[in-house]
């Protein structure tokens, strides 16, 4: 599996949920228009939590709802316009929340929670160093605040400070040291920044946490196979494709680790069933290419590698970096 960028891959949950951002309990306006808005369990579709969230906004334009459950109204229907692909319109409601949380601010400057949630809308806004300072501010009223530095571990994450970030990290799990989430974004920053064996630390702990998270497991195999652990690494995609069978990831990781093994049929397999879904993804189209190239088809692969250039042209120095060469 091919990172280039530092997104935080959710693995221990699969999105960062309304309620995660909710920074006190809400005194409730309509308890329909509440439990749909703020949609907890992911059941209420796009449009009846927009819906809800809307009404609920007239509701404190009219003065009749908490500033909590206001900045919670706003939130919750910026992150449905988010994942409809509609940031501009995102972008505006988290604004709103945000102006919320400067007066409750002015109103309760010494309650940590206020600058949590506050924070966690500058993260969502990828105003990272905004977001920073606001978890500072919750860090130094409330230090043991795992949420505070979650949020300082995931806001350096997104600027490639990775010693900051793997140090917020730290913080959260001697706090608490199951924490599903940290665990898995502290194994993805060692990762980026190639600490390999610490990245299959994190994730091996992740396993026992969640044996069946196969993002763990095709995390593993990729890092395994990417410090010459071969045959480990094929069992752990292939265990990540035994929980999710259709997981273009942990196909394009197994076939990053069959080309590794000389097993260049194999890989070829694995590469053609990802390009098959994802005709564009360059680092698939160059491990076939070298395949090819391995497997005697010279034509093929040299028209695989020249595509994946055109693509990504950088796409044979991140592979030389991963020890496999034209």
């Amino acid at each position: 599996m091919l990172m280039n960028n530092p997104t935080i891959r959710r693995i221990a949950a699969t999105g960062l949920a309304a309620s995660f951002f909710v920074a006190a309990p809400a005194i409730a306006q309509s308890t329909a228009d509440r439990d749909r808005c703020f949609n907890p369990d992911g059941a209420s579709t796009a449009d009846a939590v927009i819906a809800a969230c809307t009404a609920l906004a007239d509701a404190y334009g009219r003065g009749e709802i908490s500033l909590p459950d206001a900045a919670a109204t706003f939130i919750g229907r910026g992150n449905v316009y988010a994942a409809l692909g509609q940031r501009n319109l995102a972008m505006a409601d988290w604004d709103r929340a945000i102006a919320v949380y400067d007066r409750a601010v002015g109103a309760a400057s010494s309650d940590p929670n206020l600058y949590l949630g506050r924070g966690n809308v500058g993260f969502l806004k990828r105003d990272y160093d905004s977001a920073i300072a606001d978890y500072d501010r919750t860090i130094a009223l409330d230090p043991k605040s795992v949420d505070a530095h979650l949020g300082h571990g995931r806001s350096y994450y997104q600027k490639k400070d990775y010693g900051r970030a793997v140090a917020s990290y730290d913080r959260v799990i001697a706090l608490a040291p199951d924490h599903l989430e940290a665990l898995a974004e502290r194994g993805d920053v060692h990762e980026q920044n190639g600490q390999y064996a610490r990245a299959i630390e994190d994730y091996s702990r992740l396993i026992a946490l969640q044996p069946a998270n196969s993002k763990a497991w095709n995390n593993r195999c990729w890092d395994r196979a990417l410090t010459g652990q071969l045959e480990p690494a094929l069992a752990d995609c292939n265990e990540a494709l035994r929980l999710t069978p259709d997981d273009t990831d942990a196909i394009d990781s197994r076939g990053f680790t069959y080309l590794k093994l000389g097993q260049f049929e194999k890989a070829i397999q694995d590469y053609n069933t990802v390009l098959a879904q994802i005709p564009g993804q360059a680092g698939s189209l160059y491990g076939r290419g070298i395949a090819r190239l391995r497997g005697g088809d010279a034509a093929g692969g040299r028209a695989d590698i020249a595509a994946a250039k055109a693509i990504e042209p950088g796409i044979a120095e991140v592979y030389a970096h991963y020890g496999v060469r034209e």
